[in-house]
C-alpha cells in the first residue's frame, strides 16, 4: 500500500518537475505531510481534471523556513516562482519544505478512492485504474 500525495498542477507542472528532478522539495504552509515522512508515496497531479499518479518518491524530513529570507534560499530548488500564489505571503509564519527523494516514474493511472486525509493525501489500497 502506498499513500498518495496530491499536488496542484493547475498553474505549474510540479509533478513533471519532480519527475525530471528539477523540483527537489514539495512545499506546504503546514506540517501536513508528517505522517508520510520516510515513506515511499505516489505523487498525483491535480488541477487539470481527474487526478493522475505519475511517479512515486520517498518524502524526507522537512526543512522549516521561519522567515522570508530563509524561504528565499530554497525557492529555486522548490521551483516556486517569486510573487506566485505559492510564494511567501505577509501572513505566512512557516513554510515546510519536504525533500522529494528517490523519484521513480510509474505508468500513469487514475487512483480509485481511498481514505482521504483532507485534500493533501490519502491512504490508497486500491487497484491502479486508468
Amino acid at each position: 500500500m502506498y499513500d498518495i500525495i496530491f499536488i496542484n498542477c493547475s498553474r505549474f507542472p510540479f509533478v513533471d518537475w519532480i519527475r525530471s528532478r528539477r523540483k527537489l522539495y514539495e512545499t506546504r504552509t503546514r506540517n501536513t505531510l508528517r505522517a508520510v515522512v520516510g515513506q515511499r508515496v505516489y505523487l498525483a497531479e491535480t488541477g487539470r481534471g481527474r487526478s493522475v499518479v505519475r511517479c512515486s518518491a520517498v518524502i524526507g524530513d522537512p526543512v522549516v523556513a521561519s522567515s522570508r529570507s530563509a524561504w528565499r534560499k530554497f525557492m529555486r530548488a522548490a521551483c516556486i516562482v517569486p510573487g506566485s500564489v505559492y510564494d511567501w505571503k505577509p501572513e505566512t509564519k512557516k513554510k515546510y519544505l519536504y525533500p522529494v527523494m528517490d523519484v521513480q516514474p510509474v505508468p500513469p493511472f487514475h487512483p480509485a478512492e481511498g481514505v482521504r486525509h483532507g485534500r493533501v493525501w490519502m491512504e490508497y489500497n486500491g487497484k491502479e485504474v486508468l
